[in-house]
């Protein structure tokens, strides 16, 4: 079964907020100013989350104008 992989690199990120506007169930501001995957866990400086669905998060994905989120296919 192909599951899938969300990653955030938030070194990256501006704070735009199109990931929450695109795939609110995923993406939240954090306190910080900058964006979190929910229920993500920390791997270096990345949050990371797999899911059977990627759903929105392509979206998410296409309107990050730094590029800074990621969905990858995995097995």
């Amino acid at each position: 079964m192909v599951k899938y992989k969300l990653q955030i690199e938030r070194s990256l990120c501006i704070g735009c907020g199109n990931c929450t506007f695109a795939c609110p169930e995923y993406w939240e501001m954090a306190e910080d100013g900058f964006s979190h995957l929910k229920g993500s866990i920390k791997v270096g400086d990345n949050e990371e989350r797999e899911v059977e669905d990627p759903g929105c998060n392509r979206e998410a994905e296409e309107q990050c104008p730094v590029s800074c989120i990621h969905v990858f296919e995995i097995e």
